[in-house]
């Protein structure tokens, strides 16, 4: 079961230090654009593009160019770290957030190293791949 409509409400009020701890995570990496992705019927997450990319999705000019292509990498959530966060009290969720921030770029890079090789350069803000790619992160335990 996706998030409810009562836990998103909820999330709302964490969602720019969720966005501010992954963006400071990646600052090391190169430039990204970060957002918070809550819709109940999808699955949680991050969207990570270069800065280009959030100017102009899925433009003709993107679709058309020669690899590489702009970083748009969908980063899934484990559902039970943003319901933790939307159930949790205030003490709960300012742990849980800085946990996150802590583990968020360890986790991401392991995700990606089970993708193809080269199929994404986060530093260089590139994939090999025009769209969308995703990658779902491990579960905390």
């Amino acid at each position: 079961m996706m998030l409810t409509d009562e836990e998103i409400a909820r999330l709302q009020a964490v969602a720019p230090f969720l966005r501010s701890e992954a963006a400071e995570a990646l600052k090391s990496s190169g430039r990204h654009e970060v957002t918070l992705e809550l819709e109940a019927h999808l699955q949680p997450g991050l969207r990570i593009r270069a800065p280009q990319t959030a100017q102009t999705p899925g433009s003709a000019r993107d679709r058309d160019a020669a690899p590489p292509y702009p970083l748009d990498l969908f980063v899934g959530l484990p559902l039970n770290e943003p319901r933790a966060l939307a159930n949790g009290g205030d003490a709960a969720r300012e742990r849980g957030v800085a946990h996150f921030g802590a583990t968020f770029l360890p986790r991401l890079v392991s995700a990606i190293q089970t993708m193809t090789p080269d199929e994404i350069d986060l530093t260089a803000g590139v994939q090999s791949k025009p769209g969308t790619l995703s990658v779902m992160l491990d579960d905390e335990q």
